[in-house]
């Protein structure tokens, strides 16, 4: 009897087609749908990084201009207390102690590469003092005649992938007049 039963259910055509499982094709077709699932989330994780960093040496390069702006903003106002800074060291002492480079009359300039290290780029900062406005007959020949200075920095670096990127900020320094 058992005899008959295994010989009927190895005819029987339902036997072959109720067997769980997956096929070859099945498998194959999953493999592929993952594997383009984990390349396109490497992709995302790569953009992620790259932003990421983007951002970090855009905030590295506006905090060495903005210092840079501050610095000679500093050095321009300690008049009043006797010190030996002040606009007038602005506009004849600080363009020698610093060897800043003579571009015209009224326009000198200072570049200065920094290497922060800790993955950041390395960046130039370029600090450039001119007479304001532009337009002016005043020039550094005279300083005893300037009263307004444009102080612009800049941050210029390459990213990651070649890219030249740079942060400019500017800033009016003007002469203070005391009445004593």
């Amino acid at each position: 009897m058992k005899a008959q039963k295994l010989a009927a259910s190895s005819s029987d055509p339902k036997s072959t087609t109720d067997q769980a499982g997956f096929t070859l094709i099945e498998i194959l077709v999953s493999i592929a749908i993952v594997a383009f699932g984990i390349l396109g989330l490497i992709k995302v994780v790569d953009s992620i990084t790259y932003y990421q960093n983007e951002s970090r040496e855009i905030s590295q390069a506006t905090l060495l201009a903005a210092n840079k702006i501050e610095e000679v903003k500093r050095l321009s106002t300690n008049e009043p207390s006797g010190g030996r800074h002040g606009f007038n060291y602005l506009v004849k002492d600080y363009l020698t102690d610093k060897k800043m480079t003579r571009v015209n009359d009224k326009t000198y300039s200072l570049s200065e590469v920094l290497d922060e290290g800790k993955g950041l780029s390395k960046m130039t900062r370029t600090l450039t003092l001119r007479t304001y406005p532009p337009d002016s007959t005043r020039s550094f020949a005279d300083p005893e005649q300037i009263n307004l200075l444009e102080a612009v920095t800049k941050a210029e670096w390459t990213d990651k992938k070649g890219k030249k990127k740079s942060v400019e900020l500017s800033s009016l320094i003007h002469k203070r007049h005391f009445i004593e």
